[in-house]
């Protein structure tokens, strides 16, 4: 009883004060009347009257009279302390009761005595602690003569002494003592009714029925007094089951999370706090399970006493199903968009770059030009374009090796990329000329640019070649000469260029008119030479042909080695070489063998192992099959390969005059690998073939010593993809397609690296024609597809490349088909011939 009383008083005293802070906001907002206010307009009155009467009698020189008049005013008006007309000079002329003594004092307390101006309550009043003082000017014949100074009681300041002093004052005594009475007894009523112990009632039972999600109603023990109908048919309980049961020991799965934080409703009562959106895992009898989204709330009673808390339970296990293969599904999408993302910059590098040098190609150059010479002839802007080639190239392949040729373009690259400017078009134009477009730029700025290339150049330096010097030859056009489009301004750097290799390279030559006559013919002799150079580097496949299908006759188990050793190089060549690289090292493949055709048929063909004298004549094939590839194709790479294979990384072997380590070209060390995985796997007369794993573990052996460690690292990856990738049907193709499929795989290959659509689309359609009429539907569709994509004006290179290399991988299963054939012909029916 006596908490009852005390809660009912304390909100009692609450309501009293907040009624009493609501009249006080009234009284500050002037909502009140202020008896000061109305105090202060009548002092002004009063003040306007002495002073008007004041001025009438100074004027009539009644000072009698207005002495009496001022002294009866002072004596009728209690709060009136004194009154006093003082002169402009500052001698008062008149006082009434000490005029004088009380205008020092108001002086001395307060310093801010304000003087009457239009007559306004807020500048009449200077303000002190016990005398209030105004002074209204006298004017007279429109000059002030003085004024009138009068002190006046203070008025009382606002605020509760005011109040103390007016009725309503006695109206908030009223209310505190009433209210404070009044409520306590209202709070004990109301707080007597909510605080029972009866149970919940039907009509609150019902309405908390119809919520869609699942509600307990819990004590301050954490113990269910009520559940709603949606929790007990979602969890399958009873309220019988339900009722007096501990809600966390209700079967939820518990995890890292809850175990640490516990559940939202223990924290409700702990906290007092409401707690939010707690993911639950429900266990139903079963076996199944249900996700619910929980939501407490405490219900605190009179004190801050927690009386206990209401938990809902919203079911989102659908939603949470759905989240979770969304994100799976998100993550795949993500990982592959990551690895598009990857594979389309790789292809637009390859569609773009030369891969050799890291310079635009010839295709990318161009598109950069043709714009930046649009926009120089609509602005009438200059442009320059610099050639410059690398002299004495083909000497320096021919004496130090094709891969230190390689060496010396990168590090030519990599000078003309630091002299290069942002907006520069830096190109590889072919072989070992690049071409540097300067827009913005005339000839005078070109040739110095030039000679700064031409310097740093000379200071390029071959690790493996220390006696290399490296020299350049430039030629410089510009618009002065008005070229008709941009292949012609390239015409006219490359005339220069020429006269500066005539006049003994090393130089600057700046475009001249007179250039062009003497370098139209030196255009067709270098078209000519490029003729030849193609018929030498060609490598004919009817050729090759010739050459395995002799060794095949001679040999049906090395040409099928062969075979499959061709295979693993095209395979393993994959991101290593270009497409014309590669078909090189596929022809080295099938013919590094080709020397067993002078080796005697008694030691080709013996069953058994080979004596230390047989070994030596066997040893010979490698010799005899270099002088024949080198007697029957004018191809260098093709026969660097054959010689070299045999060459140990490491250094060593039984050659010592072949190279070593990176010396040894690509192809040559994939060649090696590839020989030796297909001999170690492959089954002998005296001896079974290894398995993958130990030939795999072989190669690791002898990486370093005898093989590239990052080749075979690259071989066994290409390997393993192959082998998780099942086969397909073989295709079956008559001999005279194959031959002709085969002649064009070089051009196709040649084509592609140059990226010559033109070239690829005429290609194309002849590799269709031929498919079509040999009867391989496949093919023949690839090569259609390849021949509209490059046919069509909007074709991008990245797409063509994708579906050129799709193509040269059938073409070459059409030769896996053919050599197979080749390589039995007894199992074709033919007879071996005399």
């Amino acid at each position: 009883m006596i908490r009852l009383f005390f809660n009912s008083l304390r909100l009692a005293v609450a309501l009293v004060c907040v009624g009493i802070s609501l009249i006080l906001a009234a009284q500050w907002l002037n909502l009140l009347p202020d008896a000061r206010l109305a105090e202060l307009e009548g002092r002004k009155r009063q003040c306007e009257a002495i002073a008007i009467n004041a001025a009438t009698m100074i004027r009539g020189s009644q000072w009698a009279n207005l002495d009496a008049a001022l002294r009866s005013i002072t004596a009728q008006d209690e709060k009136l302390l004194s009154v006093g007309v003082r002169t402009q000079s500052g001698f008062l002329r008149l006082e009434t009761d000490g005029h004088a003594e009380n205008w020092n004092q108001a002086a001395e307390e307060s310093n801010d005595a304000v003087a009457a101006k239009d007559v306004e309550p807020s500048s009449l009043i200077a303000k002190s602690r016990t005398i209030d003082t105004l002074k209204v000017p006298i004017t007279l014949n429109q000059y002030q003569w003085g004024q009138v100074e009068l002190c006046y009681q203070p008025i009382a300041k606002p605020g509760i002494p005011a109040i103390l002093q007016i009725p309503l004052a006695r109206l908030l005594i009223f209310f505190v003592i009433a209210g404070i009475g009044i409520y306590t007894l209202i709070a004990a009523r109301l707080i007597g009714v909510f605080n029972n112990d009866r149970t919940v009632p039907d009509r609150v039972r019902r309405a908390l029925d119809t919520l869609a999600e699942g509600l307990l109603l819990l004590n301050e023990k954490g113990t269910i007094v009520l559940a709603n109908k949606s929790f007990t048919e979602t969890t399958q309980c009873t309220q019988e089951q339900l009722k007096e049961t501990q809600a966390s020991a209700l079967p939820w799965v518990l995890d890292s999370r809850l175990e640490a934080n516990g559940f939202p409703w223990v924290r409700a009562i702990q906290t007092s706090e409401m707690q939010t959106e707690q993911l639950l895992r429900y266990r139903l009898p079963d076996g199944k399970f249900r996700i619910f989204s929980t939501n407490s709330a405490p219900i605190v009673g009179i004190g801050g006493k927690n009386n206990g808390t209401l938990a809902t339970f919203r079911d989102v296990t659908q939603t949470e199903k759905q989240r979770i293969e969304m994100e799976k599904m998100l993550s795949v999408l993500q990982s592959s968009r990551d690895e598009i993302g990857l594979k389309n910059k790789e292809l637009e590098v390859l569609a773009t770059q030369d891969p050799l040098t890291g310079c635009l190609n010839r295709r990318a150059f161009f598109e950069g030009l043709s714009r930046l010479w649009t926009a120089a002839q609509k602005g009438g802007r200059s442009m320059a374009c610099v050639m410059l080639d690398n002299d004495h190239f083909k000497a320096v392949n021919d004496n130090y090796g094709h891969h230190v040729g390689d060496q010396v373009l990168r590090a030519v690259a990599v000078v003309l990329k630091e002299v290069c400017g942002e907006h520069d078009l830096l190109c590889r134009y072919g072989g070992e000329e690049f071409c540097i477009v300067l827009p913005g730029k005339d000839a005078k700025y070109a040739e110095r640019f030039a000679e700064q290339l031409r310097q740093k150049i000379e200071t390029v330096r071959i690790e493996e070649a220390p006696a290399l010097k490296t020299t350049a030859s430039f030629g410089i056009a510009d618009l002065r000469y008005d070229p008709e489009d941009p292949q012609d301004l390239i015409n006219q750097a490359d005339r220069c260029l020429y006269v500066a290799k005539r006049q003994g390279r090393n130089r600057v030559i700046v475009y001249l008119p007179q250039f062009a006559v003497m370098e139209t013919e030196e255009e067709s002799g270098a078209r000519s030479r490029k003729v030849e150079d193609k018929q030498t580097e060609s490598v004919p496949f009817q050729a090759v042909m010739a050459l395995f299908s002799a060794l095949a006759f001679r040999d049906a188990n090395t040409a099928e080695h062969s075979r499959r050793v061709a295979d693993l190089a095209v395979l393993a060549a994959k991101g290593l070489l270009d497409q014309k690289q590669t078909y090189i090292l596929e022809i080295g493949a099938l013919l590094h063998d080709i020397g067993k055709v002078g080796v005697p048929d008694n030691v080709l063909l013996k069953p058994g192992r080979l004596t230390v004298d047989e070994w030596k004549l066997m040893n010979k094939h490698d010799r005899i099959g270099v002088e024949i590839i080198a007697g029957s194709f004018n191809c260098h790479e093709l026969s660097e390969i054959i010689r070299t294979h045999h060459a140990f990384f490491g250094g060593g072997g039984q050659n010592s005059a072949l190279p070593e380590g990176t010396n040894i070209p690509v192809g040559a060390r994939l060649l090696a690998i590839c020989d030796s995985y297909d001999s170690m796997t492959s089954d002998r007369p005296y001896r079974k073939g290894r398995s993958h794993e130990d030939a795999v573990a072989e190669l690791k052996r002898c990486s370093g010593t005898q093989f590239d460690p990052e080749l075979v690292d690259h071989f066994i990856h290409k390997l393993d993809g192959k082998r998780q990738i099942p086969s397909g049907s073989p295709l079956t193709v008559p001999k005279q397609a194959a031959l002709q499929i085969g002649l064009q795989i070089e051009r196709l290959a040649t084509a592609l690296d140059e990226q010559d659509v033109d070239g690829l689309q005429a290609l194309a359609s002849r590799v269709a024609d031929v498919a079509q009429q040999g009867g391989v539907p496949a093919l023949a569709t690839a090569a259609r597809q390849l021949e509209e994509e490059s046919a069509s004006e909007d074709a991008e290179w990245i797409h063509l490349l994708g579906t050129t290399v799709a193509l040269l991988e059938l073409c070459r299963e059409t030769q896996n088909a053919f050599l197979t054939g080749v390589e039995s012909p007894v199992g074709r029916g033919a007879e071996p011939t005399n």
